[in-house]
């Protein structure tokens, strides 16, 4: 143990699917350096009151860097997590309605921790891109 752990908190922080799952959630709503309403209740909606997994994921955000938080998540999910995940995290992404330059990054570098090919993602994409179209409705 150094001597500012006390300071800075452990990096010894055991992640579950839950909190990985929220984890990257943030990292992809704060891309664009704003959070805002829409992006919360969303984050709101993953969370799901479980403060635990919220704390841990904030922890983890807090004393690991980008790179190896996105590690940490990778290598706590199975595949079927990991697809799930992504969903969430484009979804998320979109949630204000534009897919930004960072955002897009972000999610293209989780896409390849993951190890999610193209043609896994692209059902993904069609339903997310669907689901946010409400000019089909005008």
């Amino acid at each position: 143990m150094g001597i500012f752990d006390k300071l800075t908190g452990s990096k010894n922080v055991q992640l579950t699917p839950k909190s990985a799952l929220v984890l990257s959630a943030l990292t992809v709503v704060a891309a664009d350096g704003v959070i805002d309403e829409a992006e919360l209740g969303d984050l709101a909606k993953i969370v799901r009151g479980d403060k635990k997994a919220v704390d841990t994921a904030i922890q983890v955000l807090r004393t690991t860097q980008l790179p190896e938080a996105m590690d940490l998540v990778a290598n706590c999910l199975d595949e079927k997590q990991k697809l799930s995940t992504i969903a969430v995290l484009a979804d998320l992404a979109m949630a204000d309605g534009v897919l930004d330059g960072n955002e897009k990054k972000l999610l293209q570098q989780y896409v390849e921790k993951f190890g999610i090919t193209e043609d896994a993602m692209k059902p993904i994409v069609d339903t997310i891109a669907l689901k946010n179209d409400f000019s089909i409705f005008s």
